[in-house]
């Protein structure tokens, strides 16, 4: 066998191996690209409040939600509002879970408790088909599978790139045969950028799964204990934090889970969007408010950046709307890959067994060098 059917080979079965998955993959990818839509559509009453006055301090709200809901433990301000509507978002642990508290910044008023919403439905789905760390294990198989699938992908139809982009094949609408191969041929290349950069982001951040040391200490049980008391001023750590990093936006407050764990203020620099919200921070203890470690994203190393911008072009929260309608868009081209990928592959399973009987087929032309 040549390298070039080898190659095509390889592509056909990573497909057809993982093609489940990487269906899962796609769709469930195109859904919560609109997290912050669907959570709103969802609970609508827990993202927004009338405007009245002045926001209390994150000092006296954060106190106030404890005294509200002791039997949680608060673990972040998760995404600080950014417009006067807005409610604010914070990280718990309640019961074996962690969901989402949302308290109005005016008033202190918790909300309520957001937990297995769609969002979370569909997310856990995309990481782990509830298998819990086996799923995660299987997502990052399947994202390598993906990734295999997309390189030998550019191989298999790297004539066709260019007259694709073009507009010089068209789709033949004689039979389901032929449409599904024209529809893989053009979807394929249209949407090889992006794949790339899906499934090489998504192994990434699966890599750890892959680690047995992983499974081995999620394995054992560990009893959770409450977060060490916060005894310094959130707002006074926030506002140290803008004057150690001038220019910062801030995003997120990391409170304390265990002993000796710091509080984290983050937040990032104008115009550096492609890094993400969170990677400028300053650390500070939680008793005595002492800086601990402060950190500017201008001081990331190459390597650093491209791990920050992998996470940002997977998630695709960057920008507005435009981007999370491309996103769903091009996962959905994505599924569309996988379904006439398998019907390829039972086009010729079709004619194999045809063969086998004695059946007389025209033989399809989809090997990599007949350009189907």
């Amino acid at each position: 066998m040549s390298a070039a059917r080898k190659i095509y080979a390889l592509h056909q079965w990573l497909g057809l191996v993982a093609g489940m998955f990487i269906l899962v993959f796609f769709l469930t990818g195109s859904i919560i690209v609109f997290r912050d839509e669907l959570n709103k559509w969802e609970n609508p009453h827990l993202f927004s409040v009338k405007v009245k006055g002045e926001w209390l301090p994150y000092d006296e709200l954060y106190r106030k939600v404890q005294a509200q809901v002791p039997e949680v433990y608060l673990y972040s301000f998760r995404y600080l509002p950014a417009s006067p509507e807005e409610t604010i978002e914070m990280r718990v642990y309640s019961q074996d879970t962690y969901p989402l508290l949302y308290v109005n910044p005016y008033t202190a008023d918790v909300l309520g408790i957001e937990n297995n919403s769609w969002y979370d439905f569909f997310i856990t789905l995309h990481y782990t088909f509830y298998l819990k760390t086996t799923g995660e294990l299987l997502a990052a198989l399947f994202a390598m599978a993906l990734l295999g699938s997309v390189i030998t992908g550019i191989y298999v139809y790297r004539k066709s790139v260019v007259k694709v982009v073009l507009f010089r094949v068209g789709i033949h609408w004689k039979n389901w045969r032929t449409v599904s191969s024209g529809l893989h041929r053009i979807v394929g290349v249209w949407a090889l950028l992006f794949n790339l950069v899906l499934a090489t982001s998504g192994f990434y951040m699966m890599w750890y799964a892959l680690d047995p040391g992983y499974h081995t200490q999620t394995a054992k049980t560990t009893q959770i204990q409450p977060p060490p008391a916060i005894h310094a001023n959130i707002d006074s750590l926030m506002k140290q934090t803008q004057q150690l990093i001038p220019g910062v936006q801030l995003t997120y407050v990391d409170f304390p889970r265990n002993s000796g764990d710091s509080i984290t203020i983050h937040g990032h620099l104008p115009g550096g969007w492609l890094l993400g919200k969170m990677t400028s921070y300053a650390k500070f203890d939680p008793h005595t408010g002492q800086v601990g470690s402060v950190f500017k994203e201008t001081e990331l190393s190459i390597g650093e950046k491209i791990e920050y911008a992998l996470y940002t072009l997977h998630y695709g929260q960057y920008g507005g709307k435009a981007i999370k309608v491309v996103y769903a868009f091009f996962g959905l081209a994505g599924a569309l890959l996988t379904i006439t990928g398998f019907l390829l592959w039972w086009r010729r399973k079709a004619f194999v067994n045809k063969k086998k009987k004695g059946t007389s087929l025209p033989m399809p032309r989809y090997t990599p060098k007949a350009q189907y």
